[in-house]
């Protein structure tokens, strides 16, 4: 029984996304919200110090929460130095965080600026264009439908163009990655490639990324 509940939760994931109001946690409105703080607890727990003293916004759909489960919410952010900007900024627009198509019109791109270090087992992601002040360690995934700029070394996996935008790019001080990927189209970092210093620029040129001075 312990087992099955174990395996429950780790089957299931919330989603940050950061939007144009601001980082956002979306909570499913299915299955129970205790539920869910369970699987907050332990993402914010395997995070570490990823999310700390962050001011967040909660969308809950069409959820009510009671004064106790407002309260449970609270205090558990408060338990990683956290807060609640605002709940449901999206103001009852219906938005699915997991698209099943690309929309045919492209919409304004978003920027979500994080400032720090992406570690092993972290993962960042925005409808829209990344720009990072800090590294992205091997482990490390960052994941955007526009842009990818990093101000540091990109020495993990970095996904741009997400959505399949094959004019996306990626930028880096460092470019040294476990796997790039561009829209639908990946590469590794050979072996025995020497670490370059400088900034450089990786796009799709052909069917395949290529990696270029700035």
């Amino acid at each position: 029984m312990l087992l099955s509940a174990t395996k429950s939760l780790l089957s299931d994931q919330l989603v940050f996304k950061g939007l144009k109001q601001g980082l956002t946690l979306f909570i499913p409105e299915e299955k129970s919200f205790a539920h869910w703080l369970e699987i907050l607890d332990l993402q914010l727990k395997q995070a570490k110090n990823f999310f700390q003293g962050g001011a967040i916004l909660v969308e809950i759909g069409e959820r009510k929460l009671s004064p106790s489960e407002h309260g449970d919410l609270k205090r558990l952010l408060a338990k990683y130095r956290m807060t609640i900007k605002s709940f449901n900024p999206l103001e009852k627009k219906r938005f699915n965080p997991w698209p099943r198509e690309i929309q045919k019109k492209e919409k304004q791109a978003e920027v979500l600026f994080f400032k720090g270090t992406v570690r092993s087992g972290q993962r960042l992601e925005n409808d829209g264009h990344i720009v990072i002040k800090g590294d992205v360690n091997p482990g490390g995934e960052v994941v955007a439908s526009g842009d990818i700029i990093i101000l540091g070394a990109l020495r993990g996996i970095a996904h741009a163009g997400a959505r399949g935008n094959l004019q996306a790019e990626i930028i880096a001080l460092t470019i040294s990655p476990v796997q790039l990927r561009i829209a639908h189209i990946f590469s590794r970092t050979p072996e025995g490639r020497e670490e370059r210093q400088g900034p450089e620029i990786a796009h799709i040129k052909g069917e395949k990324i290529v990696v270029q001075r700035l």
